[in-house]
């Protein structure tokens, strides 16, 4: 005969290998409709995971989007792209596929580029830490102070401007040029 604590360890072992539910969230149910190998299958951004924002105007350059995910990656921080061209940003993020390799990066489309849309998506995401500002077209330039705006508001969060190291020797400033808050 079986004594009671067997039965226990039996049920208990059982309850571990059994099927743990119904597959939940929008991308996990989709991803289950859908099988096939696991690179296809769609990331879901985490809920909790903070954000780093980044603008994007009408270009892009690589040492400015390399800046970004490492720092995702340093800080465990998903990507935020701030722009008003959503199409655009699918073009220029197509050929820095490898930049993002293991980021899960999502896109806010913006109206207009000024500071209040911008500030607006800011004070709505808590979960952003700070923004990057890359370009001098991009949506997060018009935080950097010094620039001049109708609205006087400050940042809710600090503004990193960084600078493309492979840009002319007339218009190179150092790597990350300045720290707005």
């Amino acid at each position: 005969m079986v004594s009671l604590t067997d039965q226990i360890k039996q049920a208990f072992s059982a309850l571990g290998m059994a099927n743990a539910g119904e597959v939940s969230g929008r991308y996990r149910m989709e991803a289950a409709l859908h099988p096939g190998p696991a690179s296809v299958a769609p990331t879901c951004p985490t809920p909790g995971r903070r954000l780093i924002a980044l603008g994007v105007g009408a270009t892009l350059p690589a040492p400015v989007l390399g800046y970004a995910a490492s720092v995702c990656r340093r800080l465990q921080a998903d990507l935020l792209f701030l722009t008003t061209d959503p199409l655009g940003l699918y073009e220029l993020l197509a050929a820095h596929r490898t930049l993002l390799k293991g980021l899960v990066p999502e896109a806010e489309e913006l109206s207009a580029v000024n500071r209040r849309a911008v500030l607006r998506v800011l004070e709505r995401r808590s979960r952003v830490l700070f923004a990057i500002t890359g370009t001098p077209d991009d949506p997060v330039r018009c935080l950097v102070q010094g620039k001049r705006t109708l609205f006087t508001a400050h940042s809710p969060v600090p503004v990193v401007m960084v600078s493309d190291p492979t840009a002319p020797l007339w218009a190179k400033q150092p790597y990350v040029t300045k720290l707005s808050c």
